[in-house]
């Protein structure tokens, strides 16, 4: 790592996509509350192996 030099940090920014192939939902998908005590969610699909939580600028994150 040392040999790829200094490293910097800035902010990225994404937008919500969902394609539906073979049967199945790809993308970042909204998600709004099943509940009145659920967030709104940012799924990664398929397979919700990773949601974003508000605060969308660096909040929480669950895998």
């Amino acid at each position: 790592m040392d040999e790829l030099g200094a490293v910097q940090h800035e902010r990225i920014e994404v937008r919500l996509f969902e394609i539906a192939r073979f049967g199945a939902k790809f993308g970042l998908a909204l998600r709004p509350p099943e509940d009145e005590d659920d967030d709104w969610a940012i799924e990664m699909q398929p397979g919700n192996y990773m949601a974003f939580f508000e605060p969308w600028y660096g909040g929480e994150y669950d895998t």
